[in-house]
């Protein structure tokens, strides 16, 4: 019913769907059939771009060889693995139920059911490892041969049980210093390895880069379906964000009621609009265009954001062309860029 509702709604309204991603919690829980039929509706709905991208995210405990040739028969045609570490340890402080067996399991469950586009997740800056335990993480990684590797520092969001422990002494974070070296050691083996990093945290094989998540880096609208789905659509100028109810029994019954189920709501001022666009756009290792930013907002990317001229002169952005991107500095230094552009 979601689904229909939106197919018939602005902006969405005879979109054609170029990825789809089931992600949050753990889709790979649903069965292949319940995942099917979903991507049976959306192309009935919206109709499917030829060679759409369809990511599964999954745990890699919860996955079979049997299971991932279903879902590859339904249509999904990329795997994102969460393996977040090889150390038993850290798997345990970071409370994932998987096994490093597991992950090498599931690697190769995934190669026999047919997928030639997976991915792993993996976490760095996590109490208790050292540089040397994260080395290992990344080769015993490559050792897989994905096409795409995510790295993640562990961070300490509010209301998270991570961020209680840290203020009462359970866990004690990484120094920041440990914290670079090992950013700069992922971005340093993946490169050698043959990974090209196009956004800060993402790494891929020449051509595997996710369509998907760009779509959240570029400015496009995305839609999000199910409980907590978050929604963005770009036009009409200056755009609005909306997102669902995270309750999955106010969920169904706001779905059953009214077809839809938007909890929050925001209509970006111009100001908010220009903002995400470009803050978002600098994630991208290729940087903002200043010609799109004109196209799209009206007026030179200089005259609404004048701080980029001090930011050059800081190092921390560079000039390549019509595009302003990160350096290496404002790579490392990134919260630095976004507190001075927002």
């Amino acid at each position: 019913m979601e689904l229909a509702a939106w197919a018939q709604r602005p902006p969405f309204a005879g979109a054609r769907l170029a990825s789809v991603f089931f992600g949050g919690g753990t889709p790979s829980l649903y069965s292949p059939a319940a995942l099917g039929r979903v991507l049976e509706q959306a192309a009935a709905r919206f109709g499917l771009a030829p060679g759409a991208e369809v990511t599964l995210e999954a745990n890699p405990g919860t996955v079979t060889a049997g299971t991932l040739r279903a879902f590859r028969a339904a249509g999904v045609n990329r795997l994102s693995l969460g393996a977040q570490s090889f150390d038993p340890a850290l798997l345990r402080t970071l409370g994932r139920d998987h096994t490093t067996a597991d992950i090498h399991e599931a690697v190769a469950a995934a190669r026999s059911a047919g997928f030639d586009n997976v991915s792993l997740d993996l976490i760095f800056a996590v109490p208790g490892q050292t540089l040397a335990g994260w080395a290992n993480d990344l080769e015993t990684a490559l050792a897989l041969r994905p096409d795409h590797v995510s790295t993640y520092a562990l961070t300490y969001e509010t209301g998270t049980p991570f961020e209680a422990w840290r203020r009462n002494g359970r866990v004690i974070a990484i120094d920041e210093d440990d914290e670079a070296a090992m950013g700069d050691l992922a971005c340093e083996r993946l490169a050698t390895a043959g990974y090209e990093r196009y956004e800060i945290s993402s790494h891929a094989r020449p051509g595997r880069a996710s369509r998907h998540n760009q779509r959240y880096w570029d400015g496009s609208s995305y839609l999000g379906i199910g409980p907590g789905g978050h929604s963005f659509a770009a036009m009409p100028l200056p755009g609005r964000r909306w997102a669902n109810e995270r309750d999955p029994e106010r969920h169904r019954a706001l779905v059953a009621a009214e077809g839809t189920a938007v909890a929050t709501h925001e209509e970006l001022t111009p100001e908010r609009a220009e903002s995400d666009f470009v803050v978002t756009g600098l994630r991208r290792l290729v940087g903002v265009d200043a010609e799109a930013f004109a196209s799209r907002f009206g007026r030179a990317l200089d005259v609404a954001f004048p701080q980029l001229v001090t930011l050059a002169a800081d190092g921390l952005i560079e000039r390549v062309g019509t595009r302003s991107r990160l350096t290496a500095r404002g790579l490392r230094f990134a919260d630095s860029v976004w507190s001075a552009l927002v």
